[in-house]
């Protein structure tokens, strides 16, 4: 099997090439169409899955018509890790933003290749307690930036997690609607839309449909504040 891309960062590429090959040699490889569900919320399954292209969004359903976004995954990231570890039913649901190849592993043989593996061990461990210091960090951005700023912010890390360089040099992310990039600051659709509107008009970013090209990441960075330095 092979990957569509070399992913940057996450789970997967931290590997070593032999705990690569025996990850998928127990895993199943799925194609997952934009749009379609990956994991479930309050499902009781605990496999896990590998992103090996395309993007994901992680996401709780607060009513039927509501949801709030947590996190955006991409190549190389790993999913289910919280269920696999806690066990219980599915804190969130995954869903594609774009096509998806994802592997997908059992959790009977997860238990395995981590027992055969101190470095894939640890590195799930160091993983999870990434995903708690980002959460933190969402927090205190949640309690004392504007909408502005936190939407700069999301777009500066994502750019530096899995921005695609354009040859003029933007970066280029794809993400979300606006509907969900407010759901992922906290902020209403027309004030996302308004704050982008903006920075297009100052050349700070272009748009295309889900996907947004930073052309200044230093304007962006002041605009996000302090801690928030260009890629």
């Amino acid at each position: 099997m092979t990957t569509a891309l070399e992913p940057r960062n996450g789970y997967w590429s931290n590997l070593s090439p032999a705990d690569r090959i025996a990850l998928t040699g127990v895993g199943t490889q799925l194609s997952v169409p934009s749009g379609r569900t990956l994991l479930t919320q309050h499902d009781t399954s605990r496999d896990v899955l590998v992103i090996l292209s395309g993007f994901t969004k992680v996401m709780v359903r607060t009513s039927a018509m509501r949801h709030v976004v947590l996190a955006l995954r991409g190549p190389g990231d790993i999913l289910g890790e919280i269920a696999y570890v806690s066990g219980g039913l599915r804190t969130a649901t995954v869903a594609a933003i774009t096509a998806v190849e994802a592997l997908r592993v059992p959790r009977a043989d997860f238990d395995r290749f981590l027992a055969g593996s101190s470095h894939a061990s640890n590195l799930l461990r160091r993983t999870l307690v990434n995903r708690l210091r980002d959460a933190d960090l969402d927090r205190v951005a949640a309690a004392s930036m504007t909408m502005g700023q936190r939407l700069a912010r999301l777009l500066l890390v994502q750019a530096s997690r899995y921005g695609a360089q354009t040859a003029d040099g933007g970066l280029t992310v794809t993400l979300l609607s606006q509907e969900d990039l407010a759901a992922c600051v906290g902020g209403a659709r027309r004030t996302v839309a308004r704050e982008i509107a903006q920075w297009r008009a100052r050349g700070i970013v272009s748009t295309n449909r889900m996907s947004v090209t930073i052309r200044q990441p230093a304007a962006l960075a002041r605009i996000a504040g302090p801690g928030s330095a260009p890629f």
